[in-house]
């Protein structure tokens, strides 16, 4: 059954939303104005925070956790490609979020490091980037992750809903005569079905597109209580050998965006559908916690409302109308 995801979806799938404290909080910042300027590299101009003046930097108008705050980013972005005009969609976009960050911070080295340091930067990855942006942050580079992010999110919906024509107008097998003959010799090699070829295609290039991005903006993080910066040493609370466990931290706003992405697709063997809404369900949480009970995996409804709007369908309202059949 086709159904296009929303925000209460990517919620269930956020480890951080159960887990909060044990990280380190990633920041980001939004500003009062933005600027389009040229670009020396590039035909399209890039985008910037405007200053307000000589010295001055530009004005911070919110800071908030993405990953916490908005857990549904990543939703929210790829819809940008669904507007009419995609211009005004993505100025709002950031007007509400701020920008992806593709400018460094800080540049890698300085012409005064030593030839050791600058050795050792050219291989280290960048650790933030800046939120204010810059040359790198150019609008075709916007536009052209806003496409692929929806590409990513519509090869997903139509596979999560075995959804065949959906599933060939993602793939584009209309203009890709040799896909679909490819599909097809796999269908009859396997003895799959076609729907089952199509998924496979579709969730291929859901991961090629999921893990690119993380890969270059996401790194793993360990977790523990008390990652939060404390002003006195003293008032962390002391570890112990369980409280280590997996995490994560990204370097900007899209780092944020595709890891919200890779917790959506890698959940599915921890979720089911609510039999009412369709929402999905976590049975376990993503951050495995020491001696704690995971919830119940026969959960059918993601609600008690859920759960009586179904009992009321399926079978009070079935037998009202059976009474009233003469």
């Amino acid at each position: 059954m086709w159904r296009r995801l929303n925000r209460e979806d990517l919620k269930g799938t956020n480890p951080l939303l159960e887990e909060e404290e044990r990280y380190r909080p990633f920041f980001w910042r939004v500003f009062d104005d933005y600027e389009l300027l040229p670009s020396e590299d590039s035909d399209f101009p890039y985008v910037q925070a405007v200053s307000q003046g000589p010295g001055e930097g530009p004005v911070c108008i919110d800071v908030y956790n993405p990953l916490v705050d908005t857990p549904y980013l990543f939703l929210e972005f790829a819809r940008i490609w669904e507007q009419k005009n995609l211009g005004k969609a993505l100025a709002q976009w950031i007007g509400k979020y701020g920008l992806l960050g593709y400018t460094q911070r800080h540049p890698t080295y300085s012409e005064e490091e030593t030839p050791r340091a600058k050795w050792v930067h050219s291989f280290c990855p960048v650790k933030r980037y800046d939120d204010r942006g810059g040359p790198k942050d150019t609008y075709d580079l916007y536009l052209a992750e806003a496409e692929e992010t929806n590409e990513a999110l519509r090869a997903y919906e139509a596979a999560l809903g075995r959804d065949r024509n959906k599933l060939e107008t993602v793939l584009e097998l209309e203009i890709h005569e040799h896909r679909r003959q490819r599909l097809q010799k796999k269908a009859d090699a396997t003895g799959a079905t076609w729907i089952d070829v199509l998924v496979d295609l579709a969730l291929w290039q859901v991961i090629e597109f999921s893990l690119g991005k993380n890969r270059d903006f996401a790194y793993p993080e360990p977790a523990f209580p008390g990652c939060y910066p404390v002003d006195d040493e003293n008032q962390r609370p002391l570890l112990t050998i369980d409280q280590l466990t997996q995490g994560w931290g990204v370097r900007n706003l899209l780092g944020a965006i595709h890891l919200q992405f890779y917790w959506f697709v890698t959940s599915a063997g921890q979720v089911s559908r609510c039999k009412q809404c369709g929402r999905m369900i976590l049975h376990a949480s993503s951050i495995p916690e020491y001696g704690a009970r995971k919830p119940r995996k026969d959960k059918e409804f993601c609600d008690s409302r859920c759960r009586q709007n179904y009992h009321y369908h399926t079978r009070i309202k079935p037998t009202l109308q059976k009474k009233k059949t003469p």
